[in-house]
């Protein structure tokens, strides 16, 4: 099977935070599953390069946009690497290849009768002297009053035309904006309400419950046509005469990188990219980001797929999730209420983070990171549940066996609990429900650590040694199993057990250990933190 996972694009405007995080690890672990399955992965995203924002702080820094884009670019590759995202294609937008497959799609709609041109009154700010892009407005919803910024309201999840929002203001000098005539392209998404609406009904039993509601709430409300063209300098050209002072939209371009990426990686790789975006294939398309992306993958995606007439397969999977809070408060950059990537990928193991961000993943209902539920988790639950149970193991059996164990008798019970795990875990993972995956192999984890204390090794070894061996033997299968069940989520400690037990698997399914030859010199597998770090912590998050 072809498998595309593509993973939301962080906009070029800052460090990546732990928001960022929660909502892009799934992707990994989903990617990371099936190509144990055996299947062919592309996982892609990028950085998304165009939009006002950047300018205007690229004007403030007195840089070129490129130049903020090369930095940011530099940075979300960094930290994307080093918390183990396996990205097949970590591209950007300004790319080239990109910009000049928009410009063909932009072509064919086009043609295809879907654009059309109005002159209208844009909002302007006097003092800026520009026409203001949506994220530069701030404004009242007027469906329930909240204060917003451009064009969607965070209280309400409503997904407004920026001629609705009320009161309006710049958001950079705080002036409130006049009108100014200005000619712009729009794009017919009205036309396309019904198609939307059959394919949120066929796919609602494969999306997240969010996804849906959000998306039956905007058919609800009616798709507007968009605008897709904007004063800017930097960004895609549009191929038409009239409008060399603009470039198109990013909400236009933007989405399209999923697909731009996978087909340069693919025909880099000799692959064909119908295989993995077209009908009647043997494919599957993951859609992978936060809650407040929804619209852009559920509705304006698969338009813009529609609109091609080029026999695009819509997206099978919707995995949103909802939001990260730290220590009960919203996460806020502009607050400083936010933890850099970095910042935990310098102080903390890298399994350390992915376990505690995808053991907790917001699914369902947004998730309050606390530093001391962060320090607990992984003292208590990596350390104190799975690090326990590989080194008490292991560290008896080089101890009491010199590392060898001629037994390799397999307890039935335990084995058929190990196949039925690798069943129902990939099972939880494929659908993308990755905080029950992990969830299921810590229950077997707890289950695991009962078996050793039950049968009492310590005290066999001295009373009945053949029963000791088979005992451990046993104990030692089931981590060979289960650290290839935690591949998908955990990088850096399931290469140590690999290391440990001089063996390795590269499937999604049980394998019996033949045999039992440790490594000599087995070292913890995690070390505890001190529980002065939470403090430690809240102290640097104050500041």
């Amino acid at each position: 099977m072809n498998i595309i996972v593509g993973i939301s694009w962080p906009f070029a405007n800052g460090d990546l935070h732990i928001g960022h995080a929660a909502s892009s690890l799934p992707g990994d672990v989903i990617a990371r599953y099936h190509r144990l399955k055996g299947n062919n992965v592309l996982m892609v995203s990028g950085t998304d390069c165009h939009g006002t924002p950047i300018e205007v702080k690229a004007l403030k820094e007195n840089r070129s946009p490129k130049e903020l884009v090369d930095i940011c670019h530099e940075s979300f590759s960094k930290d994307w690497k080093d918390l183990g995202m396996s990205y097949d294609l970590f591209n950007r937008t300004d790319d080239d290849y990109h910009k000049e497959f928009v410009k063909e799609q932009f072509k064919k709609y086009n043609e295809n009768g879907y654009l059309y041109e109005k002159e209208d009154e844009q909002l302007f700010c006097e003092n800026c002297n520009m026409f203001l892009a949506d994220r530069y407005i701030i404004g009242i919803c007027p469906k329930c009053g909240a204060m917003i910024k451009g064009d969607e309201c965070e209280k309400c999840g409503s997904l407004l035309t920026i001629d609705e929002v009320k009161d309006t203001k710049c958001a950079i000098c705080g002036n409130k904006t006049t009108k100014k005539k200005n000619k712009n392209l729009y794009f017919k998404l009205s036309k396309f309400e019904d198609e939307i609406r059959k394919s949120c009904e066929e796919h609602k039993t494969l999306w997240r419950d969010n996804a849906v509601k959000f998306t039956e709430r905007y058919l609800n409300e009616g798709i507007p046509d968009r605008c897709i063209s904007r004063v800017q300098k930097y960004g895609v050209d549009i191929p038409v005469k009239g409008y060399e002072d603009k470039k198109l939209y990013g909400w236009f371009e933007n989405v399209w990188g999923y697909v731009t990426a996978s087909k340069k990686i693919a025909e880099e790789r000799g692959l064909d990219f119908n295989d993995f975006w077209k009908k009647d294939g043997d494919n599957k398309i993951y859609l992978v980001h936060a809650k407040d992306n929804i619209p852009f993958h559920t509705v304006i995606f698969p338009i813009l797929l529609m609109g091609t007439n080029d026999n695009y397969k819509m997206p099978d999977k919707i995995v949103s999730d909802e939001y990260v809070n730290i220590e009960g408060e919203k996460l806020s950059k502009s607050k400083g209420n936010y933890i850099p990537i970095r910042h935990l990928l310098n102080r903390y193991s890298v399994d350390t983070t992915r376990y505690f961000l995808t053991s907790n993943d917001p699914e369902n209902k947004d998730f309050n990171f606390t530093w001391e539920g962060f320090i607990n988790s992984h003292n208590g639950e990596l350390l104190g549940k799975w690090g326990n149970f590989v080194n008490r193991t292991l560290q008896f059996i080089n101890k009491s066996f010199e590392g060898k164990l001629s037994n390799n008798e397999v307890d039935t019970e335990i084995e058929n609990k190990l196949k039925e795990l690798y069943e129902t875990v990939g099972n939880n993972i494929d659908n993308g429900d990755i905080k029950l995956g992990i969830q299921n192999i810590f229950d077997f984890i707890a289950y695991s650590n009962k078996y050793f204390d039950e049968n009492e090794p310590w005290t066999l070894a001295k009373t009945n040694k053949d029963e000791c061996e088979r005992v451990l033997y046993n104990c030692v299968n089931i981590i060979y199993n289960i650290n290839n069940l935690l591949k998908p989520y955990l990088i850096e400690s399931t290469v140590k057990v690999e290391d440990y037990l001089n063996r390795s698997i590269d499937e999604w399914k049980y394998v019996k250990l033949d045999k039992v030859e440790l490594k000599n010199n087995i070292e913890a597998l995690f070390v505890r933190y001190d529980k002065s770090l939470i403090d430690e912590e809240k102290e640097i998050l104050g500041k």
